[in-house]
């Protein structure tokens, strides 16, 4: 048994991914004592279901690679996710956790490098495959707010409001292509923060005036960043403009009231703020589903669709807060 100590730093991979046949560009590893983890399945080793491979003892819960493997990992989950989805034998938990991994390392990347038609096209291929996934089954959308993200980074703010935004939308009964546009479009919503300074970006303390007019510059900074790539789809760029227009006319950048704002971008908005309030900052808590409803539908009531916002508590099934709700924002 080859056993390797803990000087090697292990990252845990889903377990049913594994499937009989395949062989993977890395060494599996189960982990037999605290410091301690065993090679499963060689690295191009053909994988089978034979009794003496530890890999189907249903007592291993996890399974590990080498770090410095992941980027192959992550490669080899990429090139098949579309299998892997259709794969009855893998559970939903998994399958989401596999689409947030995969989100991760691609918005992560999208923020570190120039934008691009190539990095842009595994964002379209992301949601097409998020909404795979929500379509096929009812229940994959609890599944994949599980793995929603407590702690506040522009990229992953940027996943989480695309996924409450597809299961909202899914849920709102939008046309696929709808749906489609309001994913990506909630993904790439942000993505104008990459040309703010990142000593502003990741502030604690209260914005200067100059700060923040800078900050309000982001909408029109994803529109440019995208329609530098050649994107002309109107309705994605009217979507990521209009997502911090408010219904008072107090927003950015254009001031839009109400009436003027897209149905779809008044979403993004929702979905936005109830993950910045949701989530831990350096600067703040994260609030629970009540509080952040409660400041939504009182002290935001007048910036937020109504509409819209009655519908969203619906869909996240706050029944605590939903009756007053409805009371709140008549």
């Amino acid at each position: 048994m080859n056993n390797v100590n803990t000087y090697t730093i292990f990252t845990p991979i889903v377990k049913e991914t594994l499937q009989k046949g395949e062989s993977y560009p890395y060494n599996i590893y189960r982990q037999v004592d605290e410091k301690i983890f065993s090679i499963l399945l060689k690295k191009n080793e053909i994988f089978d279901t034979s009794p003496q491979c530890f890999v189907v003892d249903e007592n291993i819960s996890n399974l590990f690679i080498k770090s410095t493997d992941k980027h192959k990992y992550q490669s080899y989950i990429q090139k098949h996710i579309s299998d892997i989805l259709d794969n009855q034998t893998i559970s939903l938990d998994a399958k989401a956790s596999l689409i947030k991994e995969i989100a991760s390392v691609t918005m992560y990347d999208l923020f570190q490098s120039d934008v691009n038609s190539e990095n842009l096209l595994k964002i379209n291929t992301l949601v097409n495959n998020s909404i795979k996934l929500i379509l096929t089954d009812k229940n994959a959308m609890y599944s994949m707010l599980k793995v929603t993200t407590y702690d506040y980074y522009t990229y992953t703010h940027c996943i989480d409001v695309a996924t409450y935004a597809l299961g909202f939308g899914s849920y709102l009964q939008l046309e696929l292509d709808d749906l489609n546009t309001l994913g990506k479009a909630a993904m790439l919503h942000d993505l104008g923060k990459k040309n703010i300074p990142y000593e502003i970006i990741t502030k604690n303390d209260k914005l200067t005036t100059d700060e923040y007019e800078l900050i309000k510059e982001h909408p029109l900074h994803s529109v440019e960043l995208l329609q530098q790539t050649g994107e002309s789809n109107q309705k994605l760029l009217t979507l990521i403009a209009q997502h911090h227009e408010k219904c008072d006319g107090t927003g950015y950048p254009y001031g839009l009231k109400e009436e003027q704002i897209d149905t779809l971008a008044k979403i993004i908005a929702v979905c936005d703020v109830f993950n910045a309030l949701t989530t831990q900052r350096t600067y703040k808590n994260r609030m629970s589903s009540y509080d952040a409803f409660k400041i939504m539908c009182n002290e935001m009531s007048h910036h937020l669709c109504k509409k819209t916002l009655k519908h969203f508590i619906g869909f996240m099934g706050c029944k605590e807060y939903e009756k007053n709700a409805f009371g709140a924002l008549t």
